[in-house]
């Protein structure tokens, strides 16, 4: 219970003040400048992501997967012509629970459900491209509120209110 605490205290939903590209990052998962800066969404290409992260594919990073998406141009399914950087999505190869994080106003929340897996997400976004998924329920893969991914993407403007995902 003292460590939920402590994770608690340690994760609040506090702005980041020192950050550029992504600010709202949360004490403790600030990873932008860590690994993926100069990286940014919608500007970025293959190349660019290969110099920071040494690959395009799926990388490793400390106990997080690190896993790159690009926009399609064209060509077959099966051999797209890709585009530049759309997001980068971080997932812990561990459980994190998050379920006592207070995300600050500058977070606007609603819920997607991933149908390729069937399981509903809580996602706290910022204008900056900056996303915290979390587990909406219990499920096989986690319990409602621990950490499912933090995606790094395009910046966007507020969600006007009754807005769905």
């Amino acid at each position: 219970m003292f460590c939920a605490i402590l994770l608690a205290a340690f994760v609040q939903g506090v702005p980041n003040k020192t950050a550029g590209r992504y600010p709202n990052e949360l004490r403790g998962f600030r990873f932008y400048a860590r690994y993926l800066s100069p990286l940014e969404p919608g500007r970025s290409n293959q190349e660019a992501v290969r110099h920071v992260l040494g690959d395009t594919a799926a990388v490793r990073r400390d106990n997080w997967t690190i896993y790159t998406y690009y926009t399609t141009n064209g060509g077959p399914v099966y051999n797209p012509t890709l585009g530049p950087l759309n997001e980068i999505a971080l997932r812990p190869d561990g459980v994190i629970p998050m379920s006592a994080v207070q995300f600050s106003p500058l977070f606007d929340h609603c819920h997607v459900s991933v149908s390729e897996i069937n399981i509903s997400f809580d996602v706290y976004s910022d204008t900056s491209g900056l996303e915290y998924w979390l587990h909406e329920e219990d499920s096989k893969s986690g319990k409602k509120g621990d950490l499912y991914q933090i995606v790094y993407g395009r910046r966007r403007r507020p969600l006007s209110p009754h807005t769905f995902c």
